[in-house]
């Protein structure tokens, strides 16, 4: 950046580092953060060598702007029906639909900006801000269904809607629906039948393309006979995700080869290619199939969904291609900082968006470190270098973004996608799109392609799910501390800039590769909670889930909740990946922890809301041992006992008075079922009851068990407690005067859902609690509950804070 003509030249590259920073000052600041930036900037700008001021000042303008146009872009967004949406109010509503819709079984949803509202039909007034709401739409038939799926984007529709608030992440680092759509621009939720919608279809441009989108959806079908090859396809060349097979998608996560699926730079430059040589061999000039193809590009980031990555993509490709026209030359990183630019005026909310973030990030990545790749083993072919170069860089950057948004990064994903990608890129994308063409002309010119491709996707696949089932230490990583992100992020700037300054000899890139292993080696956490106990009180709902973290020696899961599921009246009202909350919530928990061995497993008893999510669990995990009560097994405590043992898990019970050791001040005592005279106990009577002394704290989980039960323990001579886990989600037929009187908790944990049938926490419970002086805490109020004990004592997290 120079001097010239008496004014300054301005970085685009540092113009968008500059927007970002104010943008993401501005979400999380008060406003006034914006005068005070005006004043270190007039301080700097008076305090530094002269040549250096224009920049400093047109930054922090940059920077200040930046800030005021996402106040400004809040406002216009801002809810006008959020206060009625917060006591679940019914009222009529227009508006036009703004986002594909996705029909899952007997549920729809998409957006709608709301133009006009009322709490009757009649009594209609404007809508002000450009408020959109998340809408879910019940359907009753398969002929709804149908019809449902030819509503598109731009139609209008008018309804009686039932309003409520997003839900809020429950449990530590899940996932958090209100602040994803909040980052959509939703602020409330709704809900409504399908027979109550009057939908008025309105033309748009974006509507005919989601027509030829499903057109060609239905093209593949048709070509692709086998329904998981279909859906494959479908995302790989349409962008249509939502189609893969949900096996087939956690695999691909799992093994971080989710980008292959997500429409990018590499099916812009293939598509822009193949297109441009179509223009070439009919005779079109080599400038006019440029300009061509630009408008083409267009066209076909619209038909594959207009996706963050597609738009980035589609914008690079076409200021390329651009240059091409011009005979001009630009350096790559003010193209990506120039695309950046333009797609957050237009929104800034994608800034927060995970799709945006990895596909700007990574494509940084390879534009800054794939140049200086290239310098090293020179040795080897350049297709080699290049190859590992773009793997490598890749892997680099995104790394951060993996583990803090999924907590997942698997130690062989650069191998995997160093041999794999280039296969899927070479064969998989360019003939299926070959193949999706010549069906245009001949489908039995189809044929070869599509029998190509779908040959080799079931001969990587095999291999690829048998690796996945390998349990490779290193794949879940804790949830990475802001201070980790910055330093890492601080690291990766300063390796080009090193490079530059001539440290680029062997023992400086062995040097940064040692840095790149301590940062490795830190991301684990291996000093975290040495010295402590975390007791984390999931909230799975109507059910018990408790992780017990010792120091960062052992882990105990204690149940794992459950889902009560009922068949689908029709096949068209399945879903295509149910909600289990073993999979969806205590699978993602632990994942969180960094957890990927589980010493001991407690069974309490064989209710589905205690261990049905374990099934879930067990090709996740390695296991020591597994605790049950010792009595008939349920027919659900067999198949898990059973899934187990073929895992090679040892079974085991115990008996009243037997306790053992997980380090110094830390003991286990089982005080239920077992022992002569018990034998008649069985269900909930006969949960599984155990004490934790912890640094002289103690605490007693007590499954399901109930009065008799509970006058046993007292009678076996229970002593008082610091923490209970009240028994039975505080159903009245727990927590009896008698127990209560002898433990005399301090503080009482209740896991119970939200609004549940059964009308848990009893009522009766409650005030004998209160008149015990325990302090109360519930996963139904409070999400999930942490409870850490330390030598110098004990404190307690909460999910959600009391309001």
């Amino acid at each position: 950046m120079k001097e010239q003509d008496g004014g300054i030249a301005v970085s685009v590259w540092i113009a968008s580092l500059a927007m970002m920073i104010g943008l993401i000052l501005s979400a999380y600041l008060h406003p006034a953060w914006l005068l005070l930036a005006a004043g270190v900037s007039w301080a700097l700008v008076a305090c530094i060598p002269l040549p250096y001021r224009k920049y400093v000042a047109c930054y922090s303008l940059i920077s200040i702007l930046a800030g005021l146009f996402f106040y400004g872009y809040e406002n216009l967004h801002s809810s006008e029906v959020k206060p009625l949406a917060e006591r679940e109010q019914r009222v009529w509503i227009e508006g036009v639909i703004d986002s594909p819709v996705r029909r899952d079984g007997d549920v729809a949803r998409f957006f709608v900006t709301i133009t006009s509202w009322g709490e009757n039909q009649r009594d209609q007034k404007e809508h002000r801000s450009l408020e959109k709401i998340a809408l879910r739409v019940k359907l009753a038939s398969f002929q709804e269904a149908s019809q449902i799926e030819k509503w598109r984007r731009g139609s209008v529709i008018v309804a009686p809607i039932r309003l409520s608030l997003p839900v809020t992440a429950r449990n530590p680092h899940a996932f958090d629906y209100a602040s994803y759509l909040y980052w959509q621009g939703v602020h409330v939720t709704g809900e409504t039948s399908y027979q109550a919608v009057d939908m008025t279809p309105v033309f748009s441009v974006t509507a005919s393309f989601q027509e030829w989108q499903d057109s060609g959806a239905k093209r593949i079908e048709t070509l692709f006979t086998d329904p998981e090859t279909a859906g494959y396809m479908k995302s790989l060349l349409l962008g249509l995700g939502q189609e893969v097979n949900p096996e087939l998608a956690a695999m691909y996560s799992n093994l971080g080869l989710s980008h292959i699926l997500a429409i990018s730079g590499l099916h812009v430059t293939l598509v822009s290619s193949m297109f441009m040589w179509c223009l070439e061999r009919i005779g079109i000039r080599r400038r006019l199939a440029f300009a061509v193809t630009i408008l083409f590009l267009f066209g076909y980031v619209l038909l594959v969904g207009a996706s963050a990555s597609a738009i980035r993509s589609g914008l690079m490709g076409s200021v390329g291609l651009l240059c091409q026209v011009f005979g001009k030359r630009l350096d790559g990183k003010d193209v990506w900082a120039g695309a950046l630019i333009l797609m957050l005026v237009v929104n800034p909310y994608q800034l927060w968006h995970v799709g945006f973030q990895l596909s700007f990030a990574v494509t940084l990545g390879l534009i800054i470190f794939v140049p200086y790749s290239l310098h090293v083993f020179v040795r080897v072919p350049v297709w080699i270098r290049t190859l590992v170069a773009v793997t490598l860089s890749a892997q680099l950057v995104s790394f951060p973004f993996l583990i803090y948004h999924f907590h997942l990064f698997s130690p062989v994903s650069w191998l995997v996608n160093l041999v794999v990608t280039p296969i899927l890129s070479a064969i998989a994308l360019p003939f299926g799109y070959i193949a999706v063409v010549l069906d245009f002309v001949h489908p039995f010119l189809a044929v070869i392609p599509v029998w190509v491709s779908t040959a080799m996707l079931k001969w990587i696949h095999l291999p690829l799910f048998a690796i996945e089932k390998i349990r490779l230490p290193f794949t879940y990583w804790p949830h990475p501390s802001w201070w980790w992100l910055v330093l890492y992020t601080c690291f990766l700037g300063v390796l080009p800039i090193s490079w530059k300054l001539g440290y680029h000899r062997k023992r400086d890139i062995m040097l940064s590769f040692v840095i790149f292993l301590l940062f490795i080696v830190a991301a684990r956490q291996p000093f975290s909670g040495v010295e402590e106990v975390r007791i984390t009180f999931l909230d799975v709902g109507q059910g018990d889930s408790i992780v017990v973290e010792i120091g960062d020696q052992k882990v105990y899961l204690m149940d794992a909740g459950g889902t009560m599921r009922f068949p689908a009246a029709e096949p068209w009202m399945e879903k295509r990946d149910p909600f289990e909350v073993g999979k969806d919530v205590v699978l993602p928990f632990l994942m969180a922890r960094g957890i990927e061995k589980i010493d001991r497993v407690v069974m309490t008893h064989g209710d589905l809301d205690h261990i049905g999510g374990l099934k879930a669990l067990v090709p996740h995990f390695s296991f020591g041992e597994v605790l049950v009560n010792g009595t008939a097994p349920s027919k659900l405590e067999s198949e898990i006992v059973q899934l187990f043992q073929q895992e090679g898990v040892p079974i085991l019970t115990g008996i009243p008075g037997q306790s053992w050791s997980d380090g110094p001040g830390i003991e286990w005592k089982w005080l239920h079922p077992g022992g002569s005279g018990e034998s008649t106990f069985s269900g909930n009577d006969a949960s599984v009851v155990l004490q934790l002394t912890a640094f002289n704290k103690t605490v007693l989980f007590t499954g399901d068990i109930e009065k008799d039960g509970e006058s046993l323990l007292v009678q076996n001579g229970l002593t008082s407690v610091d923490v209970l886990k009240v028994a039975h989600h505080g159903s009245n037929t727990s927590s009896t005067e008698e127990l209560l009187a002898v433990t005399a908790p301090k503080v009482a944990v209740i896991s119970a859902g939200v609004k549940n049938r059964y009308g848990h926490p009893s009522s009766e419970v409650l005030h004998r609690l209160k008149k015990s002086g325990s302090a109360v805490y519930r996963t139904d109020a409070h999400g999930a509950i942490t409870l850490v004990i330390t030598p110098a004592g004990l404190y307690w997290q909460a999910q959600i804070l009391d309001t």
